[in-house]
């Protein structure tokens, strides 16, 4: 998109009319207005994908909002469970961050823990892009495969299009312009997860911070993922103490 000089009018070029008409056509199928999540799944199907996941950033932590396809959910699991990876990467630097195959010796030094529980969940190529308003960063668009080999430039972007327009639909929700009610497929993975947190951060008298990690690790040392350690602790089945967590 770019406007021309000395007007106000928008002109939006090729891609993203394409783009956008995806995203149209899918809130369409649903038979309701156009959401963030009708995006996942336009971009799901444009690109030839396995699994997409967005995440917004609450309290300094990427929640996961929305997921599409067979793998989005273990996308986002990974991330949730690891606290590392190329979406954490992407926040960080701004930038996208692209692992064309997981199984690759650097991606293993770069995220051990991201790249054991996502390769666990068939996820082998992942490519993260932030979504950014401005100099904020306000989230991140993560696109899985369930095989190697990176994106093409034409593919890279299409998915810069495609956050540009969850970034959009996003914001235009928290404004109070779209639904209210979540599409299916969105997620509702964070509070649980830091419900989970208060308790064990009084259980082990300690800090949330350090709450999180210790569930995390958990989860990575029994490979089953966050929230089901999570649920645990809330349903109090998982107690920790400082020397070991034990069966509530």
């Amino acid at each position: 998109m770019h406007r021309s000089a000395g007007r106000s009018l928008v002109v939006i070029d090729g891609g993203e009319v394409d783009v956008w008409a995806l995203i149209a056509a899918c809130a369409r199928r649903r038979a309701a207005p156009i959401a963030a999540q009708d995006a996942c799944t336009a971009c799901l199907q444009a690109l030839a994908l396995s699994g997409v996941g967005v995440s917004l950033v609450t309290d300094g932590r990427l929640e996961p909002v929305h997921v599409a396809g067979d793998l989005g959910r273990g996308l986002l699991e990974a991330e949730l469970t690891s606290g590392d990876g190329p979406c954490v990467e992407a926040m960080a630097t701004g930038g996208p961050v692209l692992a064309a195959d997981l199984a690759a010796p650097e991606c293993g030094l770069r995220w051990p823990a991201f790249t054991a529980v996502a390769q666990a969940a068939r996820v082998r190529a992942a490519f993260a892009f932030p979504l950014a308003s401005g100099a904020v960063r306000v989230g991140v668009l993560v696109l899985g495969r369930d095989r190697p080999g990176g994106l093409e430039v034409a593919e890279c972007t299409r998915a810069l299009i495609f956050a540009d327009a969850i970034l959009a639909l996003l914001l235009n929700d928290r404004a109070g312009a779209g639904a209210q009610a979540l599409p299916a497929g969105s997620l509702a993975l964070g509070p649980q997860i830091h419900q989970a947190a208060g308790m064990v951060s009084v259980q082990m008298d300690c800090g949330i911070d350090e709450a999180l990690v210790r569930l995390r690790a958990h989860a990575f040392a029994h490979d089953v993922p966050l929230t089901q350690v999570a649920r645990q602790v809330v349903e109090r089945h998982l107690r920790f103490t400082p020397d070991a967590p034990t069966p509530g």
